[in-house]
């Protein structure tokens, strides 16, 4: 009896060390899984952070962003400010330009007004020699004259010799007096002024120029030549 007892208890121990040999690895595996687990666990963790680092990385430098976007206009000049500015500046060159430019041209404005009002004067100063002539007013005639130029009231004539060539003008007559206009004006480098009347006949189909030269005589303007060129 006892050496079976004994044999059982061998047997019991065997089985015994046999169970704890097989937990054993159980356990270290079971052990194993947890580390991993823990391990994944931080890991996830460690992802996390570092995703919602990321995350207010992205929104601080979209803030900044929007920052540096709304002080831009505010703070520094655009490039219509900066053509703004260049418009003005040349609007106001030109002003001052066009302002310097009227203040030149008032000079020579004055200076062809006052040559034209002298050519608008001649020119009546014209008209009323050839009505002189029709209405055989010999005091106004002589009047007008230049040294030089004599008057002969019989003959109806005037006699130019403060010319080139010497000659002798006939009156004109009413008909061509009322046939009369004028052609052109120029002035010479002398200072004369020359004015050229064109009598035109119609029943006839003709015409002739008479050909009037004004000079000025103690500031006065007188007649010192009248030729007819037909």
């Amino acid at each position: 009896m006892k050496k079976r007892m004994l044999i059982l208890l061998a047997l019991i121990l065997v089985l015994v060390a046999c169970a704890d040999t097989e937990e054993e690895p159980k356990d270290v595996s079971e052990k194993e899984n947890k580390s991993e687990e823990k391990e994944n666990k931080v890991d996830e963790e460690v992802d996390e952070n570092d995703e919602e680092t990321d995350s207010n990385e992205e929104e601080k430098g979209e803030q900044q962003e929007t920052k540096i976007e709304k002080k831009d206009p505010d703070d520094e000049p655009t490039e219509e400010d900066s053509t703004t500015d260049d418009k003005s500046d040349a609007e106001s060159e030109a002003t001052d330009d066009e302002k310097s430019d009227e203040e030149t041209d008032e000079n020579p404005s004055e200076e062809s007004s006052e040559a034209g009002d002298a050519e608008n004067d001649i020119l009546g100063f014209g008209f009323e020699l050839f009505d002189a002539q029709v209405d055989e007013d010999y005091d106004y005639l002589e009047s007008v004259l230049s040294k030089g130029s004599s008057l002969d009231r019989e003959n109806h004539t005037i006699q130019f010799d403060n010319v080139t060539s010497p000659h002798e003008y006939e009156f004109i007559s009413k008909a061509d007096r009322d046939n009369l206009d004028e052609r052109y004006i120029q002035e010479e480098d002398d200072g004369s002024v020359i004015i050229g009347f064109e009598v035109i006949d119609y029943m006839n189909e003709s015409s002739y120029i008479i050909d009037v030269q004004f000079i000025q005589e103690d500031d006065e303007w007188k007649v010192n030549d009248m030729d007819i060129n037909k």
